[in-house]
């Protein structure tokens, strides 16, 4: 239980972390182009078997893992943009309820069982995404950025649906193997954006973007090699509803009580369905 604890602790450290990016002129993408370097090199490091470079584009998973890698940088700056203008609550509910998606996806690609409980979840998961964004005057938000946790919402989903789908297709033994080619393209992808910014756009390198980026990573590696650890010891369905619960619970506590975000009272209902949801659809 301990491993899963570290875990939930890292993974809303993150959400804390690009809330206090916005505070100290911390550039996004710098700052996670930086923690793609640490978590693509825990990926390679923990590797047991041996690989080539070489020879890495000859698996049969490698253009997925291109799209995904693409995907991951994209999803992962709309996860920071929200986290600093929605807020680290409404953030968090939109990114664990995007589990919605690939199970819809699983029914009807794979014929996944649709029972009682799994459905009630699913229709629970869209009430509490309708009240969890419901525009209060309580909640002093900009209209335009609730664009953000929906393009979060969908963007997790469609990766989680694309996983999902490489995995029943293509994966064998060399499940980290193609996690850490999705994490080196999503280093490529923001390097070469970072290039376009500094010879195109004159957009300057800070070293504090890089120590952002460092600690970013090393949260990042905390949460994914914790939560390998915790689903070597416990089932998956033990693992992830109590991962998914914890960290929606304990970043609208966090947002709440160190950042003061204030949600109306039909919100904090919105977010209580999710976890009922989150519960609902890992139990089915």
């Amino acid at each position: 239980m301990v491993y899963l604890i570290i875990s939930i602790l890292s993974s809303t450290a993150i959400f804390i972390s690009f809330k206090l990016f916005e505070r100290y002129r911390i550039d996004n993408l710098q700052a996670i182009v930086f923690n793609y370097v640490i978590a693509a090199g825990f990926g390679f490091l923990i590797y047991e078997s041996e690989f080539s470079f070489q020879t890495l584009h000859q698996n049969s998973w490698f253009p997925n893992a291109i799209i995904i890698g693409i995907a991951f940088i994209v999803a992962f700056n709309i996860f920071a943009l929200s986290t600093q203008k929605v807020g680290i609550s409404i953030t968090a509910v939109s990114s664990k309820m995007s589990v919605v998606i690939p199970i819809v996806f699983a029914v009807i690609l794979y014929h996944d069982k649709m029972n009682l409980l799994k459905a009630v979840g699913i229709i629970i998961a869209f009430f509490a995404f309708y009240l969890t964004f419901k525009q209060n005057i309580q909640l002093k938000l900009h209209r335009r950025f609730i664009i953000l946790p929906v393009l979060l919402f969908i963007s997790n989903g469609t990766i989680d649906t694309l996983l999902k789908l490489t995995e029943h297709r293509h994966i064998n033994d060399d499940l980290i193997l193609f996690l850490s080619m999705i994490f080196l393209v999503a280093l490529g992808a923001g390097l070469l954006v970072l290039l376009v910014n500094y010879f195109f756009v004159k957009k300057k390198i800070h070293f504090r973007n890089i120590i952002a980026g460092t600690i970013l990573g090393l949260l990042n590696f905390s949460a994914t090699y914790y939560f390998l650890k915790a689903l070597g010891i416990f089932q998956s369905s033990v693992v992830f509803p109590i991962l998914n619960v914890g960290i929606v619970a304990l970043s609208a506590l966090t947002a709440f009580f160190i950042f003061k975000e204030k949600l109306a009272l039909i919100n904090w209902i919105g977010i209580f369905l999710a976890i009922i949801a989150i519960l609902a659809i890992a139990y089915a």
